[in-house]
Parts: C-alpha cells; sequence; structure tokens
C-alpha cells in the first residue's frame, strides 16, 4: 500500500495529531513541545507533594527531583498492570481521532478489528486506544497491522508514538525511525521522532547528574529515582541492580519489590517476577498494586508456559 495514499484513506495519527501541541506540522514547533506529556523538564512527574522532607538548603533542588521521581515510581510502574488490563491512564497532548468532544467509541472500533482484521481496522483501533489515553493498548493492534502491511510509515509512526507515551523511547526511537524511513516526508513522524530522541536525552543527562551523587548520601529515596530512571532507559539489570541495595537494608520495603517486579517483568523473567511480586504482598497484605501486578505477571507466564508447551510439541511431531 502506497503510504502517501494511506495517510489519506485511513485515519492515522498523521490526521489525528494535525493541531496537538505534540505533533505540530513544523520542526519548530515540534522544538517547543513542552505539554506533549505529563513530564516537566526534569524528565520526572510533576506532582504536587503535600508534605515536603525537609531537607538542607545546599541538597533543596536534588531532593525534590528525587521525592518526585519517588513518587512517580509508585503511582507510574505499577500501572503498568493497569494499562493492559483495563482502560489505562489519560494521555495528554492527543486529540480524538473525529476531531469532537465527546468519548470515542472504542468498543465500536474493537468489534470493526474482531470482525474485520483489516490494515485500516487495526489502525483506527490504535487511534482510538491513544487518543482515549490507553497508548499501551494501541501496541498489539498496531503490531498486526504491521504484520498485515510491513511497509505502512503510518503504523510505525503510531507504535513509535505509542512506545514514547508510555516512556519506553528507545523503542519509540526504533519505531520512529522505521516510519521516516519508509517515508521520508511524513513529518509527523519526524516531530514525534524528534519528540522521543529529546526526552530520552533528558533521562541520560538525569542519570548522569544522579551518578555524580556522593555515596554518603545514596539513601533509599535516592536508589528508588535512580532505579526509575534505568528502567525508562530500558537498563533492565542496573535498575534490578539499584533496588536490591534497598532490600539489603530493608528487605520489606514494598515500593521496592513493586518496581524489582516490574523489572523482572521487562526482561519477561516471569518466575522472578512472581517471586518478588508475593514478597510485595507478604510486606502489606492489603497492596492492591502488588496484587495487580501478580495477577499481571501470572497471566503473562501462563501464556509464555502455553506458548513453549505448543512448541515443544510441535517439535516433537516433526
Amino acid at each position: 500500500m502506497d503510504t502517501n495514499q494511506e495517510k489519506k484513506d485511513v485515519n492515522s495519527l498523521a490526521d489525528a495529531n494535525q493541531n496537538t501541541e505534540a505533533n505540530s506540522k513544523n520542526e519548530e514547533q515540534s522544538e517547543q513541545k513542552k505539554d506533549v506529556s505529563s513530564f516537566d523538564s526534569e524528565g520526572t512527574l510533576d506532582i504536587n507533594l503535600e508534605e515536603p522532607i525537609e531537607k538542607s538548603p545546599a541538597d533543596e533542588k536534588q531532593s525534590k527531583t528525587i521525592r518526585t521521581i519517588v513518587i512517580a515510581v509508585l503511582l507510574l510502574l505499577p500501572i503498568v498492570y493497569i494499562f493492559y488490563k483495563t482502560t489505562g491512564n489519560s494521555t495528554p497532548g492527543v486529540e480524538q481521532a473525529t476531531n469532537q468532544t465527546q468519548k470515542i467509541d472504542i468498543a465500536s472500533y474493537e468489534n470493526a478489528a474482531k470482525s474485520a482484521p483489516t490494515y485500516s481496522n487495526f489502525l483506527n483501533l490504535s487511534n482510538a486506544y491513544i487518543n482515549s489515553g490507553m497508548a499501551a493498548k494501541a501496541i498489539d493492534p498496531l503490531n498486526k497491522a504491521i504484520i498485515l502491511n510491513p511497509t505502512a510509515a503510518a503504523a510505525y509512526n503510531n507504535l513509535g508514538f505509542a512506545y514514547s507515551i508510555l516512556q519506553q523511547y528507545k523503542k519509540g526511537i526504533e519505531f520512529g525511525e522505521r516510519a521516516v524511513q519508509l517515508d521520508s516526508t511524513f513529518q509527523l513522524a519526524k516531530n514525534n521522532l524528534n519528540w522521543a530522541r529529546t526526552e530520552q536525552k533528558k533521562l541520560f543527562a538525569a542519570i548522569e547528574t544522579m551518578e555524580k551523587t556522593p555515596e554518603n548520601k545514596r539513601d533509599n529515596a535516592f536508589y528508588m529515582a535512580n532505579g526509575l530512571l534505568y528502567l525508562k532507559v530500558q537498563d533492565y539489570d542496573k535498575s534490578i541492580e539499584v533496588w536490591n541495595k534497598i532490600l539489603v537494608t530493608d528487605p520489606k520495603n514494598e515500593g521496592a519489590l513493586i518496581n524489582l517486579g516490574v523489572a523482572y517483568m521487562s526482561k519477561f523473567q516471569y518466575d522472578e517476577a512472581v517471586k518478588t511480586f508475593k514478597k510485595a504482598i507478604d510486606a502489606n497484605s492489603s497492596d492492591q498494586l502488588a496484587k495487580n501486578n501478580l495477577a499481571w505477571a501470572l497471566d503473562e507466564k501462563s501464556k509464555a508456559d502455553s506458548l513453549a508447551q505448543k512448541s515443544k510439541v510441535g517439535a516433537l511431531k516433526k
């Protein structure tokens, strides 16, 4: 399918985002995007703390950043399960595909994709999810769309944008670059790619700054924040190493355990993730986030085990 024609015929994000701050029509507006995500200039969640922790004046700036990222750890990472299993969180900076104010009828898009699993229907479903703040749910239909049309620049653009919304910038950049390779005139894809690269640079800069912190000032709050940054740049081994430092002195730290479990899930180490989430529940039996993540881990482990068993049976038949 011709990529230029597909952007005209299909309700892709190339059309859906024409008027958003995150997806401007020109490079200058792209560089000025500040509201496309819920992250501030420091690359941390913009959350107001009701009870600030007192720090010395010299440490106040660093303290604010660390406290903010710590809350991001507790609120953002465990919600991975919710993204995949329910409705997810709202995503700023993306307009509805219909350019109307009423709520998108996601069920109709889901039914269309189910009854007629075509490239266009999968792409439209991905738009509905992203425009409704469910970027993670857009990934599956986009992968299916790409299988049906491997040269579809719009699908790769949407996939890269979805991963970037989820702060998985490495994947966002990868798929954004693929979209631009397929269609060098696709300005929206270029804008999204530039945004993902900029946000990733912020994360690496934040890591570099934190690594300069003296050892005697690296407390649990520091390790929580540091581990989150490594997770966001998809250095899962480093995030696991960092969060395990908390457990050395505080083995029942449920926040560290939950985040550690998410890191194991990112590495597809389901057995380790299950054990870690169970430890978090043992530490606090009322922690619903830990319970949700455990259910998520068990579900993914079951799928992986089933697939492995089918592959084994298939190999025996041969």
